[in-house]
């Protein structure tokens, strides 16, 4: 492996452990393809989706359950919660068109390939993402929605679209950070984690002072390795 100063994070993959790290079960990459070849009709960097009763350390520490992040995620308990994920590096969250353009069918073509819905449901689900970035069944058990991550908070993308959460990578690391410093026992045999992660591990153990985590040291390092400026 590259020495410390020749690794880079990338910031799908940040994400990726981000959403992990929460208890949502992803696929990465995910292309929608056209009827008759050509390009591809667009691609969502990240598809996850978080079951009802998910929880960490249930079985062995129920008085230790990792607190996944309930408030900037807007989780909810009881709730399938299934997420589109937009990851931008440089810029403000936002949403690509291809998830706003009705005219499109992108999103019918998702949620049929991710198989949540009756097929005489997809319209119904399509058009609430579409107009809102979100769609909730008549039960509140199941939810379908649109999550940005970028750079700094989009207040157009806000104004337009007030229930798409927005995160910023500063909160991002700083979640990722504060979890695998209190859990770095539990979370020390990780070997089969891929680099990224065990250059986040790392980058947590270099910014520990005897028992604290200096989090905004953590953070900006991390800033450098995405090439983020926030």
């Amino acid at each position: 492996m590259a020495g410390k100063s020749e690794q880079r994070l990338t910031t799908e993959k940040v994400a990726y452990w981000y959403f992990r790290l929460n208890g949502y079960l992803q696929m990465e990459s995910f292309i929608v393809h056209p009827e008759s070849g050509g390009g591809q009709r667009t691609e969502a960097d990240l598809i996850g989706v978080r079951f009802p009763y998910r929880a960490e350390r249930l079985i062995g520490r129920p008085d230790d359950i990792m607190q996944d992040d309930f408030q900037k995620l807007e989780l909810r308990d009881g709730c399938i919660d299934i997420a589109i994920i937009e990851v931008k590096t440089n810029r403000p969250c936002d949403l690509n068109g291809p998830w706003t353009d009705k005219d499109l069918e992108n999103v019918q073509r998702v949620l049929a390939a991710i198989g949540c819905f009756p097929t005489d449901q997809l319209n119904q689900a399509a058009d609430s993402i579409y107009s809102n970035g979100i769609f909730e069944d008549e039960t509140g058990r199941l939810r379908v929605r649109l999550i940005a991550i970028g750079a700094s908070k989009n207040e157009e993308l806000s104004a337009d679209y007030p229930q798409v959460v927005q995160i910023t990578w500063r909160e991002v690391l700083g979640f990722i950070g504060d979890r695998l410093f209190r859990y770095r026992k539990s979370k020390s045999n990780t070997n089969q984690w891929d680099d990224e992660i065990t250059l986040l591990k790392d980058l947590v153990s270099s910014n520990k002072s005897g028992h604290q985590f200096q989090k905004g040291g953590f953070i900006d390092d991390c800033l450098r390795l995405l090439g983020v400026h926030s």
